[in-house]
C-alpha cells in the first residue's frame, strides 16, 4: 500500500516515513518480479525477508522530531519484522517438507500483514491534517 503526502510543520517527519514506506514496496515487487520461477517460492520468500528487514531498519532509524511519526515508524518497523520472520519460517517449513510450519508460518504472516493497513492509515491521516 503506497502512502501519500502530507503538509504543515510535519512534512519533513511524513515525507521521511512515507519515503521508507514506499521505497520498501518498490522494493518488494521488483523483488517479486525477478523470483518468479521459483515453484516452492522458498527464494522468494528469504529475499522478501532481507528486503523487509532492510526497510524495518531504515523505518526504526527514522530521526523523526515529530512523536506521531517517530511511533508511527516503530509501528511500522515492528510489523516487518514479524512479517520477515514469518517468511522465513514459511521457507524453511517448505525446505523441511513440513506442511503443519508452513500453515503456521502463512497464518503467522497473515497476521503481521494485516497491520499494514491500520499503520498506514493512520500515517496518512495523521500527515493530512
Amino acid at each position: 500500500m503506497l502512502a501519500t503526502a502530507c503538509g504543515g510543520e510535519k512534512r519533513q517527519d511524513c515525507d521521511a516515513l512515507m519515503a521508507v514506506v514506499n521505497e520498501g514496496f518498490a522494493q518488494l515487487e521488483n523483488g517479486r518480479q525477478q523470483q518468479k520461477n521459483d515453484p516452492t517460492q522458498t527464494v522468494e520468500l528469504r529475499a522478501i525477508a532481507d528486503l523487509v528487514d532492510k526497510t524495518a531498519n531504515k523505518a526504526s532509524g527514522l530521526s523523526a522530531a515529530t512523536p506521531e511519526v517517530k511511533s508511527m515508524a516503530g509501528r511500522y518497523a515492528a510489523m516487518l519484522k514479524e512479517v520477515a520472520k514469518s517468511s522465513r519460517e514459511i521457507a524453511d517449513a517448505h525446505e523441511a517438507n513440513d506442511l503443519a510450519r508452513v500453515e503456521k508460518g502463512r497464518m503467522a504472516l497473515n497476521a503481521a500483514l494485516k497491520n499494514e493497513d491500520g499503520i498506514i492509515h493512520d500515517l496518512n491521516t495523521f500527515c493530512s491534517r
